[in-house]
């Protein structure tokens, strides 16, 4: 394989695309001459793109529709959408996703803009190379194919008025000098990427109604220059052997990646116009003039050779919108600066989120670009991370990045110099992980059906104040306490219903404000130690749940002295052996309505304890056996030693009142008081 000839690339540009767009919106603008105008109606507003028929009346892009109109009576006009006060290029953007997922099914594409793909065809070209064996390629494979520098008495074949007479003898006369059954022959393989591209711009055509031009050649820079040589709606081949007669008239600005300061500096250097005049010298003066990677560059670019790749991408690097104040126009306040940053960001905010759903990506990089007027140092663009997808944090961020832009010094509320360029872009694209994308409410919802099959006291949990991985913020924290408050309230009404229907109640007594403060602090950390008999769940909770435990072990209550109320004479105190972990005076219940005498034995602290208390008795050993796991049997008190019987019970009920009474805390507590650190 002849050295820069070992791939076959090409490019698709569609003709006026903007126009094509609203004629397929308007079927009426067929075949009239057509201009795609601003938003803006002043003189009829800015030309932004031109049909090929309004082209040949004179009418060009960047004129006034006012002044075209005085060129051609009969051009149409098609005005862009506006959308928060500046163009809404929605329509031509959904119309370019179509065009590159037809062309996507042909060969590696690549996305250069929005109206325009490179495509690399080397390995099509083998896969069909390998079908046509010996098969020969007709002319009418070829219908609207342009081979460069054919015919060979080209200048004489030019006084012809049928031009497309001319084209037929090049394609004739290329393929009789093709070589037969030679699969490797660049040519060849040029050829059948010409073959190829008529089918695809054929494909585009039928699927959207639209048309393209196609340049064919062995690179990226020769496949552009060949792609707008015989426009619209067709397609030109430039081989290797083509390159000097092409080069030989062709502006240095006129090639790809020339047309700005690099292309002026070679012309200005090394004095010449073309790029053909560029062989003349040699690779060393050329890295002299423009350094060695350059020199080298150029080098092999005046000769046709270029090995920039074809990148697979159909979807753009960035998405970003940007919006113009000319003249007057021009932003002159703050206020004016973020409130036009705020609509672009707007944009660009539902253009991202319309992106990720579509092509499951998310942008990290945030650029705001600015003009001033003003000199050279008056246009700048900076960057910053993009954290998430919200219109005001991204206006916010912008106005930061260039806030000190501003040189108005004694007057704030004023911009110096005015603003007449705002630009916000998004980029640096990576793909969302699925992990990431899955909701938080999908793990509480799976959590709420763990707790829903081990008890029926476990359904009325709330699952976010223990289950959840996250930390809530303080708001939302609060509200899970004062949940857990409210189901501890019913459930001590429950108990209060049923002790109703205890049969003697002649002798009962009120019990004091501080045994139902006990009591009633027993019901509320049952109630939050439930979910720690799960080993499983356990895995998942946070170790700050340990001010749970450690408020349970060390009496101290949830509830303030205002909910302490007094219970009703119907209700029948009745003292039964202490459980583990609650104080002698935690030991005043009310009767149950079953028999006193349905207990069961506890294994682990030979304990008698009603059955309907059993299950919340368990859940305290486990906890407490997790909590020592957790910080050692420093931090709390043994089971073995709160299990062990003390001696306070042949106190007086007055001792025990007076003893286990906590000094009344001013205010509500807040949030951080329940977490506590661990010990070191």
């Amino acid at each position: 394989m002849v050295r820069g000839q070992e791939r076959v690339v090409a490019l698709a540009d569609m003709d006026c695309f903007y126009v094509q767009v609203e004629r397929r919106l308007d079927p009426r603008l067929h075949g009239k001459p057509c201009v795609v105008v601003q938003y803006k109606t002043w003189k009829g507003g800015g030309i932004i793109a031109v049909s090929y028929e309004a082209r040949a009346l004179g009418v060009k892009r960047n004129m006034w529709a006012a002044d075209a109109k005085k060129l051609c009576p009969d051009l149409q006009l098609a005005r862009v959408p506006e959308a928060r006060g500046k163009a809404d290029l929605t329509r031509y953007r959904e119309a370019s996703i179509e065009v590159m997922e037809v062309m996507s099914r042909f060969a590696v594409i690549e996305r250069a803009s929005i109206d325009e793909a490179y495509l690399d065809l080397t390995q099509t070209i083998q896969e069909r190379l390998q079908k046509m064996r010996d098969k020969t390629i007709s002319v009418e494979q070829l219908g609207t194919t342009y081979i460069q520098g054919f015919p060979n008495n080209l200048e004489e074949e030019e006084n012809t008025d049928n031009k497309e007479e001319i084209r037929q003898r090049g394609v004739c006369q290329w393929l009789k000098s093709l070589p037969c059954g030679d699969p490797s022959n660049p040519e060849l393989q040029l050829t059948v990427g010409a073959m190829i591209m008529e089918e695809m711009r054929a494909a585009v055509e039928s699927v959207t109604g639209f048309q393209c031009s196609v340049g064919i050649s062995h690179n990226k820079v020769l496949a552009k220059l060949a792609c707008g040589l015989n426009k619209p709606n067709r397609q030109t081949l430039v081989s290797q052997g083509a390159v000097p007669q092409l080069f030989s008239k062709m502006p240095i600005s006129n090639i790809r990646n020339l047309g700005g300061k690099l292309g002026a500096s070679i012309t200005e250097c090394l004095g010449v116009q073309y790029m053909g005049e560029l062989i003349q010298f040699s690779e060393s003066q050329l890295h002299t003039h423009f350094g060695e990677k350059t020199g080298s560059w150029l080098y092999e670019l005046c000769r046709g050779i270029d090995y920039e790749p074809v990148k697979a991408r159909q979807l753009p690097k960035s998405i970003g919108c940007s919006k113009n104040f000319p003249g007057k126009t021009a932003l002159v306040t703050q206020k004016q600066v973020q409130y036009w940053l705020l609509q672009l960001a707007l944009e660009l905010e539902e253009r991202l989120n319309k992106d990720r759903d579509q092509n499951n990506r998310v942008a990290k990089q945030l650029s705001v670009g600015i003009h001033m007027q003003g000199g050279k140092h008056t246009n700048l663009t900076r960057c910053c991370a993009l954290s998430q997808y919200d219109a005001q944090k991204i206006s916010r961020d912008a106005f930061a990045l260039i806030q000190n832009c501003n040189t108005a010094a004694g007057q704030q509320a004023t911009w110096s110099p005015p603003v007449t360029i705002l630009q916000l872009c998004a980029s640096k694209f990576s793909e969302v992980s699925a992990v990431l994308s899955v909701d938080i409410t999908s793990f509480l919802s799976n959590h709420s059906q763990c707790t829903q099959h081990t008890t029926t006291i476990k359904e009325g949990m709330n699952a976010k104040f223990l289950g959840s991985p996250k930390k809530e913020t303080s708001k939302k924290a609060v509200n899970a306490i004062q949940m857990l408050f409210q189901r501890a309230e019913k459930r001590k009404q429950a108990q209060a219903i049923a002790g109703c229907f205890v049969p003697d109640v002649s002798d009962t007594t009120v019990p004091p404000a501080t045994e139902t403060k006990s009591c009633h602090i027993s019901n509320q950390v049952s109630e939050g130690l439930m979910e720690l008999s799960n080993p499983n769940m356990m895995q998942k909770q946070p170790l700050i749940e340990q001010s749970l435990l450690e408020t349970a072990l060390t009496g101290e209550g949830y509830v303030a002295s205002s909910e302490m109320k007094m219970l009703p004479d119907s209700f029948k105190e009745e003292k039964v052996q202490t459980a583990p972990g609650l104080s002698q005076e935690g030991a005043v219940c009310l009767a149950d309505p079953s028999s006193v005498d349905d207990c069961l034995l506890c294994e682990k602290c030979n304990q008698k304890v009603a059955v309907w208390e059993f299950t919340e008795h368990l859940d305290y050993h486990f906890a407490v056996e997790l909590q020592n796991s957790f910080s050692g049997s420093s931090s709390f008190r043994s089971v073995e030693s709160l299990a062990t019987p003390v001696k306070e019970k042949n106190k007086s009920r007055e001792q025990r009142t007076t003893s286990a009474k906590r000094p009344k805390q001013d205010g509500s507590r807040t949030l951080d008081f329940f977490f506590k650190p661990l010990p070191p």
